[in-house]
């Protein structure tokens, strides 16, 4: 993204930014930053094409959910993005991995193409 300058309207959306096509086909990496330093604690380099539209759901329980760009849903440990484990759905992800708990059980889910996947969380 790049920064253009936009003009704040009272009661209006604001939408503003721009992006800036380049010739390099980029690497999307799953990144820990430190919020107080800004240094990266760890990172891990994705495979595929870096398309995929997913965001990145950390739990309470130190696991961080995301999809690959290789079709994947993956966790990592939070704390060393070590990959504990993967699911591979080749799917072209559009959505961010979600969680929610019933009758006493933890569930991860992702859409995948026209699916669901839910996932449950074994402790």
């Amino acid at each position: 993204y790049t920064k253009t300058n936009g003009e704040w309207q009272t009661g209006k959306s604001y939408y503003h930014g721009t992006t800036k096509d380049t010739d390099d086909p980029g690497q999307k990496v799953l990144r820990a930053i430190d919020y107080q330093t800004g240094r990266i604690v760890w990172e891990l380099p994705q495979t595929g094409e870096a398309e995929s539209w997913g965001g990145v759901l950390g739990t309470a329980g130190g696991l961080v959910f995301f999809n690959e760009d290789g079709g994947a849903l993956l966790a990592v440990d939070a704390s060393t993005g070590r990959p504990l484990w993967h699911f591979q759905a080749s799917a072209n992800w559009k959505s961010s991995p979600m969680t929610y708990s019933f009758d006493g059980t933890q569930y991860v889910t992702v859409a995948a193409g026209p699916s669901i996947i839910a996932f449950a969380l074994v402790p």
